[in-house]
């Protein structure tokens, strides 16, 4: 027996663009784009809100985690969470090879589920730098964004058998 699907899409928004000017672009990408859609990261989620006046909405359904920061909701978005300290967690799940059921549900959890749930994921990775990831007294596992995002995308194509797509902004 052979079973003919359409590939699951995923799409994730990470970072502001380099230009500001590109904004817009980032925000016509978020509805143009087919499939599930996640933002990670306060300033990507804020240009979108902003852009197609859609309200953030902090999730307080989801039980309090110390590692990872909570989770938004805004319409259109299966995922809102914070940035490189969610991908981090993310990575390290992929890394480990976690089961979901074991875990208690917080956003890396639910977005690591989301990539290995998807047979294509596109990741926009904006290049701005983050001011707030300047400070010297930030832990050194805050690596930067980009490297994060390749590694997963790597971890996706080579252990997982998916197709990862990085376009930078």
């Amino acid at each position: 027996m052979v079973y003919f699907r359409k590939p699951r899409q995923l799409l994730v928004l990470t970072g502001a663009p380099f230009e500001r000017s590109h904004d817009q672009s980032l925000a016509m990408m978020s509805v143009s784009t087919p499939g599930r859609k996640v933002i990670c990261g306060g300033t990507t989620a804020n240009i979108i809100s902003r852009l197609l006046n859609r309200e953030i909405q902090i999730d307080l359904g989801q039980p309090l985690d110390p590692k990872v920061p909570p989770s938004a909701k805004m319409d259109g978005f299966e995922l809102v969470t914070e940035g490189t300290l969610t991908l981090g967690e993310v990575l390290r799940l992929l890394e480990e090879g976690f089961v979901a059921e074991d875990l208690k549900s917080n956003a890396a959890v639910r977005l690591a589920t989301m990539l290995l749930d998807s047979d294509i994921v596109k990741f926009a990775v904006g290049t701005r730098i983050n001011e707030a990831h300047q400070d010297p007294n930030i832990p050194v596992e805050l690596d930067l964004r980009r490297n994060i995002v390749k590694r997963i995308a790597h971890l996706l194509e080579s252990k997982y058998m998916k197709r990862a797509l990085i376009q930078y902004l």
